[in-house]
């Protein structure tokens, strides 16, 4: 963020009328001869008539241009003249100061510096709307001048309006039993204009940040709403508490849910069309103390997964994957945290296999990404399709490849691994820390160990780190209290001079955070003979990882360090994902 130098008058400025600072303005313009009495005369008249803020109607009428217009106005209060872009925009403070006044008196806070907070304002002069912002925030306010172009680009942009709202419903029928009566009555008492109009405003802004999930949810006397983005949570805006049960039920009729029941937590879906392309929205609702949380979680329909090669592995790491998901038959396991990118793994690995000779078939839940060259089952236990009653079925449709999007229980691992031993390559997720921990999770559910060390291939831990944003990352040498904490080895690199590392800062294009985007990191467990013994031999998993990195895997936190070392990614964020995880 550059911090604005205040410029102090000679003496405090006048707390002038806007008209007055017009009409200064305009003389100083005559005696310049500018421009002429009678097409001054007609700018304030407009200006009088319309409420413009200070003086703007000479620029509309084109008799200064908006940095001239900024520079006087600018030197008329003493006001530092600053560019929005090269400020870190604060969202809390944002959430802060309702829309309606912001937009009515044309300010907006920036961020909070040496204990004030810098407003951005076209009226200096009106100094009540200082002070009511002072109360808002709690602290002092220093009121610095911008464009109103700039302003008004920006407000649209924070409370949400930046984006056209052109959704189209698209109705799914195997989603629902309702009647079409009960429908039209759902649809009825969740359409209130207003209100569609702002569910409609958070998926155009959730889309077009980039946003994985909008979490919408009573917080105090506020509807709170943040984003999801390169899985890091966002505050977004605030809303009357008022608007709590109107919103959820919105979102309910479009999920084709209950919108009477406000006890029991509810899950749907919603498919919507936006400038020709397909999205899907999975939808959760679950009662929290002070009434309705939702979460949406907003996925492409239709998207063309990327490629193994898309995914942003180094080349040998993509050329081992291939060549694992190439074998005929055994399980491949991808491993992970909800959000970690296993999903877009196990495609790219599907599309590394897919072709006309080649049967696939995956059975998901739900279906997330659809290929044409795909055989895709969802799961739906309302009808009696599960996992287990899923695979027993697709065994009997002759297929070369089978993904199983998720082994939960003893039952799905169990005709899993049989599938995997009989002739099948078998692709499947769990949910566990690391590589070697998915081989023991087997084990805990109940499937033999010789099963599990005769079927395993391999498998994939996998994490996300946040990707440095390029415009304003910075770097730097870093201290031995870092190098320490990423390991104690790395110790030692505090006396190489050349180390140079880099920190996220946060700029307009990261929207502040410092980062844009994310990268996997990955270790590849691949089951030697070794391994196959010490799985039926009983082993932990410690000892099956201490085998494995012994005979050269190179485990998530390595893959780790070396993007740092490359400068994709932070120390904070390394240690923040490192966490845990097996040294």
């Amino acid at each position: 963020m550059i911090q604005p130098t205040r410029t102090p008058p000679s003496s405090p400025p006048p707390a002038a009328p806007t008209l007055v600072v017009a009409r200064r303005i305009g003389q100083q313009l005559v005696a310049e001869g500018r421009v002429r009495g009678p097409a001054l005369d007609d700018a304030l008249r407009r200006h009088a008539k319309d409420e413009v803020r200070p003086a703007w109607s000479l620029v509309a009428a084109g008799v200064i241009g908006e940095p001239e217009w900024l520079e006087r106005v600018g030197s008329h209060f003493g006001l530092a003249v600053v560019r929005i872009a090269d400020f870190t925009i604060d969202r809390g403070l944002v959430a802060r100061v309702p829309e309606e006044l912001a937009r009515r008196q044309h300010v907006l806070p920036l961020c909070n510096a040496g204990g004030e907070i810098y407003v951005a304002c076209t009226d200096p002069s009106a100094l009540p709307v200082f002070d009511h912002l002072k109360k808002l925030l709690g602290t002092a306010v220093l009121p610095v001048l911008v464009a109103p172009s700039e302003l008004a680009a920006t407000l649209e942009k924070v409370y949400l309006r930046e984006q056209a709202v052109d959704f189209e419903h698209v109705e799914d029928p195997a989603l629902t039993d309702l009647s079409p009566a009960e429908v039209a009555r759902l649809r009825e008492e969740g359409e209130s204009g207003k209100v569609v109009q702002l569910v409609d405003r958070l998926l155009a802004h959730a889309l077009s940040i980039g946003a994985s999930d909008i979490h919408i949810e009573p917080a105090g006397a506020h509807l709170r709403v943040r984003f999801r983005v390169d899985g890091a949570m966002r505050e977004g805006p605030r809303y009357s508490i008022a608007l709590a049960p109107t919103v959820a039920s919105r979102i309910k009729v479009m999920a084709q849910l209950d919108i009477s029941e406000r006890y029991v937590p509810q899950d749907g879906r919603v498919r919507l069309r936006r400038g020709g392309h397909d999205l899907d929205l999975r939808v959760s609702v679950v009662p929290v103390a002070r009434g309705e949380k939702v979460v949406i979680r907003l996925l492409s329909a239709g998207r063309d997964h990327a490629s193994l090669a898309d995914l942003g592995l180094p080349p040998a790491l993509t050329t081992r994957l291939a060549a694992e998901v190439a074998r005929p038959h055994g399980m491949f396991l991808v491993t992970g945290p909800t959000g970690s990118g296993k999903t877009s793994t196990l495609y790219g690995l599907l599309r590394a296999r897919a072709a006309a000779e080649v049967n696939i078939v995956t059975v998901e839940d739900p279906v997330e990404y659809e290929l044409e060259t795909l055989n895709q089952i969802p799961i739906n236990p309302k009808r009696g399709v599960t996992f287990a009653v899923a695979l027993r079925a697709i065994l009997r449709q002759d297929p070369d490849l089978i993904l199983v999007g998720e082994i939960r229980d003893l039952e799905t691992a169990s005709i899993a691994a049989e599938a995997a031993l009989t002739g099948h390559l078998l692709l499947s997720t769990m949910h566990t820390n690391d590589a070697a921990g998915a081989v023991l999770r087997l084990c805990e559910m109940g499937v033999p160990r010789f099963l599990v060390g005769a079927v395993m291939n391999a498998v994939v831990a996998q994490r996300l780190v946040r990707r440095v944003c390029p415009d304003c990352a910075q770097p730097y040498r870093p201290s031995v209290d870092e190098l320490v904490a990423l390991g104690p080895e790395l110790e030692a690199l505090a006396a190489v001079d050349e180390l140079r590392l880099v920190r996220a800062v946060g700029c307009a294009r990261c929207d502040g955070a410092g980062y844009r985007g994310r990268v996997p990191i990955i270790e590849l467990l691949t089951i030697d003979a070794g391994l196959r013994a010490a799985i039926i031999g009983g082993a932990d998993a410690p000892t099956l990882h201490a085998h494995a990195v012994a005979n050269g895997m190179a485990d998530l936190r390595a893959a780790a360090l070396e993007r740092l070392f490359a400068r994709d990614t932070t120390v904070a964020e390394v240690v923040r994902v490192c966490q845990g995880l097996t040294p």
